[in-house]
């Protein structure tokens, strides 16, 4: 299955004091690029998050966001400040004392004064108790975003076999050409060489031989039958499983890029240097669309 770089999952999961909300973003990268964000209490899970991301995903920048909505105790209990207290009660007994103010401290006082109530962890570790719901939240967002994966990489695959289809049929074309190719570039060096014959002093014999090595030099044939062989291995990915298959195209892009280029240097045949402008033209586009493709 092809796989595209791009995508977004969500994932939501309740448990009896919370609520975990995942989502994931991926875009295309070179490798795997993973960055997670969990809130301070939950933090201890992000290692864990990111095993199962690596489990589901080998390529592209992943964002990751955990949100936390608490509505129980988490496995928090209420305590006094006694130290905080103490002082307080003892600061109010000696401005009573020293100052003659009246009156008793209430326990409407006491929850006036900051931080004298506290909250202290009862039993264990939250984040470890709740884990089970995070984990499911973290796997239904990686499964929404695996099916999003698929569908554009599906969708780019059949893009992409279209544009492989018409650089095939250019590729047959410039073939064929290749003798009228050669032709012509004999018929320019026939009239080059008649040209130079009229002078004093030079050789015929040897400007035909040096006419014959250059035009072996100017023979697209090697070119288009790599260029075949590049076209036919790029058709055989196509029927892959998928793995790391956009490394692999990418990498037959660019050599295909390079026969391309070879040939349309090398052509005296306007129509073939034509036919390669075009096929250039459309094998950018399979760049520009294979760099999504896992």
């Amino acid at each position: 299955m092809w796989m595209s770089m791009t995508g977004f999952g969500r994932g939501e999961r309740h448990g009896e004091e919370i609520s975990v909300t995942v989502e994931a973003r991926a875009v295309n990268h070179r490798f795997l690029d993973l960055h997670t964000r969990c809130p301070g209490r939950f933090l201890s899970w992000e290692p864990r998050i990111r095993g199962i991301v690596r489990d589901s995903v080998r390529r592209g920048k992943i964002d990751l966001h955990v949100n936390v909505r608490e509505w129980g105790k988490l496995g928090a209990g209420l305590r006094v400040n006694d130290e905080l207290l103490r002082s307080f009660l003892g600061e109010a007994k000696r401005i009573r004392e020293e100052h003659g103010v009246g009156g008793k401290v209430t326990l409407r006082d006491l929850l006036s004064v900051p931080d004298l109530f506290q909250t202290a962890p009862v039993g264990g570790d939250p984040a470890e108790l709740l884990w089970p719901v995070a984990e499911g939240a973290v796997r239904d967002a990686l499964e929404m975003l695996g099916r999003a994966r698929a569908e554009e990489g599906d969708r780019m695959k059949r893009v992409l076999q279209e544009s492989v289809a018409r650089l095939e049929v250019l590729a047959s074309e410039i073939r064929s050409l290749t003798a009228e190719n050669k032709e012509q570039a004999a018929a320019r060096f026939r009239e080059r060489i008649a040209a130079l014959s009229a002078e004093a002093g030079v050789d015929p014999v040897r400007l035909f031989q040096e006419a014959a090595i250059l035009l072996d030099r100017l023979d697209i044939t090697e070119e288009c039958d790599r260029l075949a062989s590049h076209l036919t291995a790029v058709d055989a990915l196509f029927r892959s499983p998928g793995d790391t298959v956009g490394k692999q195209i990418d990498f037959l892009v660019q050599e295909i890029f390079r026969e391309l280029n070879t040939a349309g240097n090398k052509s005296a045949h306007a129509r073939v240097s034509a036919l390669v402008v075009t096929a250039k033209t459309e094998l950018e586009k399979v760049r520009e669309q294979i760099q999504n493709i896992e």
